[in-house]
Parts: C-alpha cells; structure tokens; sequence
C-alpha cells in the first residue's frame, strides 16, 4: 500500500484510466462487430457505415494511447480487406453515414437524464397529492356539521310548507270575500223592510 501522496494520486489517476481504456475498448469491440454482421449479412450500405465509424473511432484510440497506434492502423487494414473482398474496391468509393451509436458514457448520461426527469415527475405528483390533501381537508373543516340526510328533507319539506302557505291564503281571501257579500244583502233586505213597514203605515 502506498504511503507517499503523490503515490496515492497516481493511483486513482491509473484507475480512471483504466476505467476509460475499457469503455472505449468495448465501444470499438460493439462497432466490429455490428462490421461483422452486416458483412455476413450481405448488408453492402451498412457495412460501409460501420467501417466509416470504426476507423475513425480506432485512429482516436490509437490517438490518445488507449491502444497502440499500429494495432489501431492494422485492425482498420484488415476491416478494409474484408469489406473489399465482399463488395468489391468500387464500393469503398461511395458514400457512408456512419451510424449513431452510443458511447458508454452517452448511455450513461442519458440514464441519468431519464432518472432525473422520473424523479422530477413523482416530486410534482407528491406535490399536488399533498396540495389536492390540504384543500380537501380545508373543505371538510369549512362545511356544516350537519348530514345530508338533513338537508334533503328540508328541501323536500320546503315545497309541502308552500303549498300550504297557498291553501292557508286562497282560504283567507275567500272568507274575506263572503262577509261583504252578506253585509250588502243586509243592507237591501233593510232597505226593504222600511218601505213596507211605511206603506202600511199609510194605508191604516
């Protein structure tokens, strides 16, 4: 174990390194192959991309020191070769779209992006349950003790309490409109029985 500090420092360092060097080793294994099953496939336009994205992807390798630089140049020869003898020297001469195939840090920060918006999604959900509990406990802490059942009878005894109200008036108005009819009577049968008392007054 390493006592110095630099020592230490140089370990982790070779650690991130050997981490990469992997990662990038298993992106450029992932590309050859895809190389290799379009070649048996007979796939020629797929075949090219795939040799388009591996020789770039093996010169920055070789570039940057993840492999060597004469392992990088040959493995993209015997690519070459291959895809020569099974299309032919013309076929090199078209044009390639080389694929788009995701590096393992690429898979890794797109992971990350979708737990991050997954996690984004259930905190607002959380968010409004907690708010939908507030109001409903508000509405529940606002509204009459009384039960329902009390009310709707009020409501269906309010129209039988009108209705009576309506007979208890047509009664009233029909009582006030007899007695005037009696008192006119009164008054002509009154009437009448003066003049006759008078006519036979005047005939004794």
């Amino acid at each position: 174990m390493a006592n110095i500090k630099s020592a230490k420092k140089r370990i982790k360092v070779i650690e991130k390194k050997t981490q990469r060097n992997r990662r990038v080793k298993a992106h450029l294994k992932e590309i050859i192959k895809g190389f290799d099953a379009a070649v048996a496939e007979n796939h020629e336009q797929e075949a090219r991309d795939y040799l388009a994205l591996a020789e770039k992807k093996l010169s920055q390798a070789g570039a940057k020191g993840t492999i060597h630089k004469n392992a990088a140049s040959r493995k993209i020869s015997r690519l070459i070769k291959s895809f020569v003898k099974a299309f032919g020297t013309d076929a090199l001469k078209l044009k390639a779209n080389p694929p788009a195939i995701p590096t393992p840090e690429e898979k890794a920060a797109r992971k990350a992006e979708k737990e991050a918006a997954k996690a984004a999604v259930d905190a607002r959900k959380k968010g409004r349950r907690k708010e939908i509990a507030t109001t409903v406990a508000e509405v529940e802490e606002a509204a009459p003790e009384e039960p329902v059942e009390d009310s709707i009878n009020t409501e269906e005894a309010a129209p039988e309490a009108t209705e009576v109200d309506a007979e208890t008036a047509d009664n009233a108005t029909e009582a006030s409109s007899e007695p005037e009819v009696d008192s006119d009577e009164a008054v002509t049968t009154g009437v009448e029985d003066s003049e006759e008392a008078g006519d036979e007054a005047k005939e004794e």
